[in-house]
């Protein structure tokens, strides 16, 4: 009960002053949407959110790790050189996002199981446990549980 009355007031002084209380989509570059939603709903454990055609040229695809994530991502084809050299790279090396899990033993397990590429193993990092993976292209992410 106190943790949402402090998130309703919390929403409450935002809408007073303006600000931004959240991410709601990440957009993530891919070679083929076929092939990156397959990773991460069979490899990841992801399901899709959202998934329509406008046109020939128009698909809104996102996945996000249950249905009701406050934050998506959308997989998007890259068409452009510049887009096409970004893909598998877009946060320069570093960590592209951290997802939260509340068992890190079991996800790590079945991710590695799945084939998802492991810099290690879960390890104690500042607030919980932590290891880094990488998606079918490179993109760099964090597995967090926290304490």
């Amino acid at each position: 009960m106190q943790s949402r009355l402090k998130n309703s007031m919390f929403k409450f002084i935002c809408k007073i002053k303006n600000m931004i209380t959240e991410a709601t989509q990440i957009t993530i570059l891919v070679n083929n949407v076929e092939e990156a939603k397959k990773f991460y709903i069979e490899k990841m454990g992801f399901t899709v959110c959202t998934d329509q055609v406008f046109s020939s040229d128009w698909r809104y695809l996102t996945v996000a790790p249950i249905k009701e994530s406050a934050t998506v991502f959308e997989l998007v084809k890259a068409e452009t050189p510049e887009q096409q050299r970004l893909v598998g790279n877009q946060s320069g090396g570093q960590i592209f996002a951290m997802f939260e899990t509340d068992n890190i033993e079991d996800d790590y397990r079945t991710m590695k199981e799945n084939g998802v590429i492991f810099h290690g193993e879960p390890a104690i990092v500042p607030g919980g446990k932590g290891v880094g993976f990488r998606d079918l292209y490179g993109n760099e992410f964090d597995l967090y549980q926290p304490d």
